[in-house]
């Protein structure tokens, strides 16, 4: 069974599938024919795929969190028209504790959603941070050229 690795490097051979990258093709099998690569060289592969689902999954945190804040912007826009109805009942005197029971419901509903508001805000910003940290992070290869191993 073969496995292709592609990674950039200064050797002349161009890629079929971007001609103006300078790629190399590794193969590896198990037979023990053509060239093969290193265990340090095989490690750094898995570092840099550990890297990239690292990466990945905080972007798919991202996702989810940008998901969840249009939920939430717009599930408090219906809490507030409902407060607003609330608050115009209890105003008019129209059904007297009914209407301020319904007040309260509204009111507390709103407040749960602008405290989920704030906590997805908060998880947000941790998030951009953690990727931002994450990309000017040294890579595998800037590691090992600092003397950071």
């Amino acid at each position: 069974m073969d496995a292709r690795f592609w990674f950039h490097s200064n050797w002349p051979e161009r890629s079929l599938l971007c001609p103006e990258c300078r790629t190399k093709v590794i193969t590896v099998n198990a037979s023990g024919r053509g060239p093969q690569i290193t265990a340090e060289e095989a490690a750094e592969l898995e570092r840099a795929r550990e890297r990239m689902l690292a990466r990945h999954k905080l972007i798919e945190g991202m996702i989810r969190n940008n998901e969840m804040q249009l939920k939430n912007e717009s599930a408090r826009g219906g809490a507030e028209i409902e407060l607003e109805c609330a608050r115009r009942d209890v105003a008019q005197g129209v059904a007297g504790a009914a209407a301020h029971a319904e007040l309260e419901r509204a009111t507390a509903r709103l407040r749960v959603l602008q405290d989920e508001h704030q906590r997805l805000i908060a998880e947000r910003e941790w998030l951009n941070a953690s990727l931002l940290e994450f990309e000017s992070g040294p890579s595998g290869d800037e590691h090992q050229r600092s003397g950071h191993s």
